[in-house]
């Protein structure tokens, strides 16, 4: 565990290095910005407004006013530079993005965007909010509208297209590796779950899928990838992901740590935040979007540190998982307590305050998916000693003469289940008996004569196979058999159709409601098949190539015949291709057993 640990976290903490050199690509400008409570303010009033009305926000830093109803504006003087830029407003969740581009006094150029439009109405194809700079050979001015029921939270800056697009082969790299890590993790703890059926295991799926898709929307790459054309799905995603992420993380670690034994504090808290938590969620698809949105951030910011000082208290006791979790928590802690702060606007926000949440969720989930192993192979040794313990036990019970009888009952009672599959069931093949093809062809044979249908037989066997076993041993021989078997049955599907081991190397397909033409064609399939596919015996000589030959009958049942006849049939037109030189399909006849028309002759 202790190397695959280091190099995932190797791996992990050399692509942060490499996400590190962003901020040193961009441009970062500084700007003036002002709020109006006037949502419907035009460009020219705002224009119009005294020196007095501006804030100045210096170059690097991002406006960050939490949550606010009104409208802000931002006016952002960009020099002329010899290079193609681009002006990236790095925050993808807010409600309406307006820029209009004035130069020479005159507004050139103008765009309305946003998560409440649709995906195609932004200008550049990206995640942020990204307009091209109209003019590299003269200074242009942008004046930004921003209105939100989110974080108001708006980080301008100016970037060569080049080094922007450099940006992004990175930055789409982490968000790849990041996706990867959570997909990967979930599948892995999923399948865990299929395999133990412990609820933790499931409740930590959730968590991590959860966490992900957070992690993912605040960065606005669901609404690009899962539904551009449908922005009001942003309105009811945000809060009820979030909460359910809190549910389904407060839920594992009431389970993973055991918090109703080793916390009572604890447990009566996350309950609490469970009630809470559910509360935000119904909100969410019901309320104030802006409510919702600082009710769950709050939740968010008070139980992360709550979940790590229960872990911690847990680990004190001598729950040994404990410092599993404390050790997986706290980088998810301080990530997510940077989210949740930045979100309220408690912290200016910056390139750290957007990668810390995820690299946190990221080596949250890597960290206790190693924790989940561990409790896994202790689960595992307790149970070997339960069952040490408990074959001791028997032992002891063993020497009464009731245990006796009553294992001597039960074991009675498997060999008679193990003796009815044995008697419908080839021990070689695993393929219908001669008894099961008996009492299969006597049911379809009167189902057939009520129905007035026909009924066709195709009787096989694999051809020289005496020499097979001659040549090469009987066990390669029965390998023969096994996989002429298994071909047989893979080919023949119908649910009603019946493959069988007549006896020998000879088998029987049995196909109801088929006419000749039909059971004629199958019987080539049949033939070709095994022509082209040689027997592996998994020894190192090469594969054996065998033939079969096949005799087809078909009978439209009446009163007066048997089911024999069928076979006779059968039979007859299987020794008619033998005789013809095998490898070929026989068909029988009123007057004469003929070949069928195609066949390869040997």
């Amino acid at each position: 565990m202790n190397g695959r640990y280091s190099s995932v976290t190797g791996i992990f903490l050399a692509t942060l290095l490499c996400l590190a050199s962003f901020s040193s690509w961009a441009e970062p400008v500084a700007f003036q910005w002002t709020a109006v409570a006037d949502p419907d303010l035009s460009l020219d009033a705002v224009q119009t407004l005294g020196p007095e009305s501006w804030q100045a926000i210096p170059a690097g830093r991002a406006l960050n006013r939490g949550f606010s109803n009104d409208t802000f504006w931002l006016k952002v003087t960009i020099p002329p530079n010899p290079a193609n830029r681009v002006l990236e407003v790095g925050y993808p969740l807010l409600d309406e993005v307006s820029v209009f581009w004035e130069q020479n006094g005159r507004i050139i150029e103008s765009h309305q965007t946003g998560d409440t439009f649709p995906f195609t109405s932004r200008p550049i194809v990206h995640r942020n909010f990204v307009f091209l700079v109209p003019s590299h050979s003269e200074p242009a001015t942008a004046w930004l509208r921003i209105h939100t029921q989110g974080s108001v939270q708006v980080p301008v800056e100016v970037t060569p297209s080049a080094s922007f697009l450099a940006n992004e082969q990175l930055s789409y790299g982490w968000q790849t590796m990041f996706l990867g890590i959570i997909v990967a993790l979930a599948l892995y703890n999923l399948f865990l779950f299929l395999i133990v059926r412990h609820q933790t295991y499931l409740w930590y799926v959730l968590a991590v899928v959860c966490s992900g898709a957070v992690q993912l929307n605040f960065n606005g790459l669901l609404f690009q990838w899962l539904w551009p054309d449908l922005p009001e799905i942003n309105r009811y995603f945000t809060v009820p992901i979030v909460s359910l992420a809190l549910i389904a993380a407060v839920v594992f670690t009431m389970k993973f740590l055991a918090v109703k034994v080793h916390s009572r504090w604890g447990y009566r808290l996350l309950q609490v935040v469970l009630v809470l938590n559910a509360a935000g969620l119904v909100y969410g698809f019901t309320g104030s979007y802006q409510i919702g949105i600082i009710w769950i951030s709050t939740l968010a910011a008070f139980v992360t540190p709550l979940a790590w000082l229960i872990g911690l208290d847990v680990w004190r006791k001598g729950q040994v998982f404990g410092g599993f979790y404390v050790l997986a928590w706290t980088p998810l802690l301080l990530g997510h307590t940077v989210l949740a702060v930045s979100k309220l606007g408690w912290i200016p926000r910056s390139g750290f305050t957007e990668l810390a949440p995820q690299a946190g969720v990221a080596l949250e989930v890597i960290l206790l998916s190693f924790a989940l192993a561990y409790r896994i192979n202790r689960e595992r040794w307790r149970r070997q000693q339960a069952q040490e313990h408990a074959l001791d036990i028997q032992r002891q019970a063993n020497l009464t003469l009731e245990t006796r009888v009553r294992e001597r009952t039960e074991a009675l009672e498997q060999a008679n289940e193990r003796l009815r599959a044995i008697s419908l069931t080839d021990g070689l093949t695993h393929v219908a008996n001669r008894r099961r093809f008996d009492e299969k062809l006597d049911v379809e044979w009167n189902r057939a004569l009520r129905h007035d249908q026909e009924l066709s037989l195709i009787m096989l066997d694999i051809d020289h196979f005496k020499r097979v076993n001659d040549h090469f041993g009987h066990l390669v021989g029965d390998d023969c058999l096994v996989a002429l078997a298994e071909l047989l049955v893979n080919e023949v599907r119908r649910s009603g159709d019946l493959v069988a081991r007549y006896g020998g190397e000879e088998f029987a397909v049995l196909l109801p409601a088929t006419d000749l033409a039909g059971a004629r064609q199958v019987a080539e399939t049949l033939r070709q098949m095994v022509a082209q596919t040689p027997v592996d015996t998994g020894e190192t000589r090469a594969p054996v190539c065998l033939t079969i030959s096949l005799g087809v009958a078909t009978l439209t049942p009446d009163q007066q015949g048997a089911s024999q006849e069928l076979i006779r049939r059968a039979d007859e037109a299987l020794y008619a291709a033998k005789a013809g030189g095998r490898n070929q399909v026989a068909v029988w006849h009123p007057k004469a057993v003929a070949p069928a028309t195609g066949e390869l002759s040997s």
